[in-house]
């Protein structure tokens, strides 16, 4: 599937260049599921991945994404690393995941996430 995702998102509606930055979201998340989920940079693919996919559309147009894009989708997308583990806690651990989130566990990742969806809402209202 990867030559024909590959194919679909470089002939697309975003041209070649959105594609290949929204190929880079994705190869952020193969990148996440194969190495970062197990360390304490988890969060970075989602970070990248996050700014990378309203920044795809943009590029798509020929057009320079704004920095408040890049910061909000970083700051929202690690949020929703942090919210996106809660669900499968007990299981990461048993599995032996050990990404940011599960080292700070439960209350420290839904405390993290509150503090980045705070700070990603400032930027966007400081930028906008």
């Amino acid at each position: 599937m990867v030559p024909l995702s590959f194919a679909a998102n470089i002939l697309g509606p975003l041209g070649v260049k959105g594609g290949l930055v929204y190929m880079f979201g994705i190869a952020c998340g193969v990148a996440y599921n194969l190495y970062f989920k197990f360390n304490i940079f988890s969060p970075l693919p989602y970070a990248l991945a996050f700014a990378a996919l309203p920044s795809s559309i943009v590029i798509g147009v020929d057009q320079w994404p704004p920095v408040w894009m890049w910061l909000g989708g970083a700051l929202f997308g690690v949020a929703a690393h942090f919210v996106n583990v809660l669900k499968d806690m007990d299981e990461d651990h048993i599995s032996g995941i050990g990404g940011l989130p599960q080292r700070l566990g439960t209350r420290g990742s839904i405390i993290a996430a509150g503090v980045l969806i705070v700070i990603g809402a400032a930027v966007l209202f400081a930028l906008l």
